[in-house]
């Protein structure tokens, strides 16, 4: 049977199927047959046809760089935690918000056939695939998901913290992965690839994207997170934009899409730090000294200042 999720093994690329526990709650003979197909629940391992397997963690993700490894240093359990404080305070909601109407939009785009893409290639009565790159806990996965419940998801990540968290929504599949390297992914299986501040592989986004699907990326504006940067506690390279386009250019030409995330959202001396660590910084700061700069330096606010920009395959 082939496997609903387009995975490829990372050892031989050949195509990978999920191996599931036989008698795991939730995929008894009565469970409908179309919601385990989706459901990467009660996962015991992925494994391909030539006999490589990859286990799955009691938590539910799996590390697929098992026996590779990468020269990068994922984010920390306490950053990880930081990230989910900030998520769950709301601090990024317009953002959210913004990533669910762009997700309506495409929704609606994609149940009418394009007549400059083939019809084979639409897919129209296939669930939607969604793929995020760097995400985390998988926060706007998930949010992605529940607006469009017959879609499924896949979490690329470094992290184990955050892969431990991305696991826990029953239509996502968390996979531990280095996005500089060829991603796990069959070609043409994507319908909406998500890129919030992580690192961009532009050749493999274009490669896994189906013709088209939506590549969405997520930039700091010049005046992201400006009182903590004004505080001596953030940098934030200017002129992301701009890199963001030439970057994208070669394989994907002009944004098909830029809109700009504007709010401000106060917070105390405690969300403010969890801001600063839940980012690069976090790898080589305290985080409770940074929280009492913070609360010396008297910060009550932030500005939140993003750019989303949207590309057509």
């Amino acid at each position: 049977m082939t496997s609903p999720w387009p995975l490829i093994c990372p050892s031989c690329a050949a195509p990978m199927d999920l191996v599931r526990a036989p008698d795991a709650p939730g995929h008894s003979p009565r469970t409908e047959p179309q919601q385990q197909k989706s459901s990467p629940r009660a996962l015991q391992a992925l494994s391909c046809p030539a006999g490589h397997r990859f286990d799955a963690a009691r938590q539910g993700y799996v590390n697929l760089l098992s026996g590779r490894g990468t020269r990068f240093t994922p984010d920390s359990a306490q950053m990880i935690m930081a990230r989910e404080r900030v998520q769950n305070a709301g601090v990024f909601d317009a953002l959210s918000t913004e990533l669910t109407q762009i997700l309506g939009e495409h929704t609606a785009a994609r149940s009418r056939t394009d007549p400059a893409v083939p019809a084979e290639t639409t897919h129209t009565s296939d669930p939607a695939i969604f793929l995020d790159c760097g995400a985390g806990t998988g926060h706007y996965l998930h949010q992605l998901l529940d607006s469009s419940p017959a879609s499924r998801g896949i979490a690329l990540d470094l992290s184990v913290a955050g892969l431990k968290r991305a696991a826990r929504h029953r239509r996502t599949l968390a996979l531990a992965w280095d996005l500089w390297q060829p991603l796990p992914l069959a070609s043409d299986a994507v319908d909406l690839l998500l890129d919030v501040f992580a690192p961009r592989n532009v050749a493999e986004y274009a490669r896994v994207l189906r013709p088209g699907g939506l590549a969405v990326v997520v930039t700091p504006g010049d005046a992201h997170l400006g009182q903590l940067r004004s505080a001596g506690m953030l940098k934030v390279q200017g002129e992301k934009l701009r890199q963001l386009a030439e970057q994208m250019a070669p394989a994907f030409g002009v944004a098909e899409l830029n809109a700009q995330v504007k709010a401000t959202v106060p917070v105390d001396a405690g969300l403010a730090a969890d801001l600063v660590f839940m980012g690069p910084a976090g790898h080589h700061l305290d985080l409770g000294a940074l929280r009492k700069q913070l609360a010396d330096a008297g910060v009550s606010h932030v500005t939140i200042d993003l750019d989303v920009s949207l590309w057509r395959r």
